[in-house]
């Protein structure tokens, strides 16, 4: 197959109050001094964007980002089961799906008539960010499906990678807010085969050499997702998801 997801206490001495009264000539003893109970600081909470919590989630990927003013955005993808495209609960992520990649490679268009024959499975990508409306400080090259078929993203932010044909070229995320992907995966015999999302690979990842980081990388693989056996399948071993300028699981086999 082709090549086809994970986080003082201070203590502040009171000044020795000294209260007088005065009774006639007496003066009353001063009270015991006083302390204050520990103040502690809070740290700042790490952004989280919002949880889609769908029961068909096979896995989600997290991770943070710096906003180009230097403010940290949370993003998340989080992947869906396939459908096979014929499926009529496939009848919504089909239409986007072509909406983005029905000009396919520019010599062979696909119609809901090439994916049927082509045995078509239709993997569904929900993204999301903890603040909406910043920009990146660099785009986010979004991963998701395999590199033999085609993936297509839409929503705020996204825009086609340069170079070659859109839905098999890849898309960036430039600005935080929602947005969402779908993978297409074919099967040479024309009968969709809904194992095929193993052989894909998911995640984010920013240019090495644009000085941006991708930090707090976490994946997690649901009940859903395991009942695949992904722990027999090379890549999906979630501790080694983020390098520090990507955070992305997958199949990482030949």
């Amino acid at each position: 197959m082709g090549v086809p997801v994970l986080r003082f206490a201070v203590v502040s001495t009171a000044a020795l109050a000294l209260v007088a009264g005065m009774t006639g000539c007496a003066t009353e003893p001063a009270p015991a001094p006083s302390v204050s109970a520990p103040a502690t600081e809070t740290p700042t909470p790490t952004p989280e964007p919002s949880a889609d919590t769908t029961a068909d989630i096979l896995f989600t990927i997290t991770a943070n980002v710096r906003a180009v003013d230097g403010r940290t955005i949370g993003i998340s993808m989080a992947a869906h089961a396939p459908l096979a495209s014929t499926d009529k609960a496939a009848a919504d992520i089909r239409a986007q799906f072509l909406s983005v990649c029905g000009e396919g490679t520019g010599v062979q268009p696909i119609t809901e008539q090439y994916l049927a024959d082509n045995g078509s499975s239709l993997l569904r990508i929900a993204l999301a960010s903890s603040t909406p409306d910043l920009t990146f400080a660099s785009p986010i090259k979004l991963i998701f499906g395999s590199p033999y078929f085609a993936q297509g993203a839409s929503g705020e932010g996204i825009s086609p990678s340069v170079g070659g044909h859109a839905c098999f070229n890849g898309f960036e995320w430039s600005k935080s807010g929602n947005a969402s992907g779908v993978a297409d995966f074919e099967n040479s015999d024309g009968v969709p085969d809904l194992n095929q999302w193993h052989f894909g690979r998911y995640g984010f990842a920013v240019d090495p050499n644009s000085g941006a980081t991708i930090e707090a990388c976490r994946a997690t693989i649901t009940e859903v997702g395991m009942k695949n056996n992904l722990d027999k399948v090379p890549g999906w071993d979630v501790s080694q998801a983020g390098d520090g300028i990507s955070c992305m699981i997958g199949y990482a086999g030949e």
